[in-house]
């Protein structure tokens, strides 16, 4: 079966393809009578984006949780008062419950 590159796609295949974001023309003649917009747009700032953290740890193993968003950041916030990445501040968790 010969695959066409998305380029090769023909016009019915073109019509029904989904886009993200902002639509685009869909032929060349339509791309040839848009005109770009010249409108400056404000620039506004990036919401802050987490700190990530730079230390690896040697473990090997991966958990993944869902949790809600007050939680994440309770964790977050411990782990950098302990000045912990994620792995180690929930070893330590577990030992403390353990002890318990």
């Amino acid at each position: 079966m010969n695959m066409k590159k998305p380029a090769q796609l023909n016009e019915s295949l073109l019509s029904i393809r989904p886009r993200k974001g902002e639509a685009k023309p869909q032929t060349e003649q339509e791309a040839a009578l848009s005109k770009p917009s010249v409108e400056a747009k404000p620039l506004t700032p990036a919401p802050a984006a987490p700190r990530r953290r730079r230390r690896l740890s040697d473990k090997k193993m991966q958990l993944n949780l869902r949790v809600d968003e007050k939680s994440l950041e309770r964790f977050t916030n411990i782990a950098d008062e302990e000045g912990l990445i994620f792995g180690d501040l929930f070893k330590k968790l577990l030992d403390n419950y353990e002890n318990k």
